[in-house]
């Protein structure tokens, strides 16, 4: 693994979009989002992250996480994939702050920058691999699709995208605690999106041999296309 760390870009953002939800530049989520996630999946959290790398492509060389948060998604493949660069963007400061306190603690090389999803200022086919981690589920369907153009311009041919995010489970009484926490911390938008086919949404965005997995009973799925 790499010694150097590279330089954290955090610069600040005066108005964010419309769209762009306050509770993730509240004082106690950016703090207590991973504590979250721990308890949401019994203290799985390792397990529920490496699922991702079943789905990276061979011999990447520049990886891009969209909406990165917390950074747990980015310092996992950046662990992965020493070699590799890794590029991670959040609208949030307060997660991006979280997120590059864990990557210096764990001496990972990552290249943090405050940035909207939709629209990088990264040049396009730079990216092997695009990923975005349990975020799309936040955005409005207009965005949703921007966010599929963007990773599209990002990936060089041949380039994945991997969607990881909430899944409607068969079972009702598996939905049961993801209805729970629904209706605590999450809007109309991810309650639109908990029923749309991913798999299909990124065919229609140009996307091919796309593959889905589902875990967790249910409530969880990953989706990737290639460009």
């Amino acid at each position: 693994m790499r010694n150097i760390i590279r330089t954290y870009i955090l610069p600040h953002m005066a108005e964010k979009p419309k769209y762009f939800r306050k509770l993730f530049t509240s004082f106690w989520l950016p703090a207590l989002y991973d504590l979250w996630v721990w308890i949401g999946v019994l203290g799985h959290t390792k397990k529920l992250r490496e699922n991702i790398l079943k789905f990276i492509p061979q011999h990447p060389k520049v990886f891009i996480d969209l909406a990165c948060g917390t950074g747990e998604n980015s310092i996992l493949l950046q662990r992965a994939y020493p070699a590799s660069r890794v590029l991670a963007l959040d609208l949030s400061e307060r997660m991006l702050e979280t997120a590059r306190k864990k990557a210096r603690k764990q001496q990972c090389a990552i290249e943090f920058s405050v940035q909207d999803a939709t629209h990088t200022n990264y040049s396009a086919e730079i990216a092997d691999c695009v990923t975005i981690t349990f975020a799309l589920h936040d955005l409005p369907r207009t965005q949703r699709k921007e966010v599929l153009k963007e990773a599209w311009k990002l990936l060089k041919p041949g380039g994945v995208f991997i969607v990881y995010d909430y899944h409607y489970p068969s079972n009702f009484f598996v939905r049961i605690p993801l209805f729970i926490q629904f209706f605590l911390v999450e809007n109309k938008d991810a309650w639109e999106m908990l029923k749309e086919n991913l798999e299909l949404t990124l065919q229609e965005a140009g996307f091919r041999e796309t593959k889905k997995a589902v875990y967790y009973k249910g409530l969880a799925q990953i989706v990737a296309g290639r460009k």
